[in-house]
């Protein structure tokens, strides 16, 4: 990787959280590049999804508490 290219999180590969199912539907265009997206980086629909949900609500101001805390998400 060159020292410019930027680094962005991947989706974990084991689900080590309680998981409750989310019913949404999405453009086609968004599904076709997730699922190319999870072909090309050996993960899961439920992995990205997550780590996505995760990063754009924190970055609105609600961050998901620590994995610490007790709680399991």
């Amino acid at each position: 990787m060159d020292a410019t290219e930027k680094t962005v999180a991947m989706p974990p590969q084991r689900p080590r959280f309680e998981r409750v199912q989310l019913n949404t539907r999405v453009r086609v265009e968004i599904e076709q590049m997730l699922q190319r997206f999870v072909v090309d980086h050996n993960t899961t629909v439920q992995s990205s999804v997550d780590l996505a949900l995760a990063e754009f609500l924190a970055a609105r101001g609600y961050p998901l508490p620590a994995a610490d805390d007790g709680r399991n998400r």
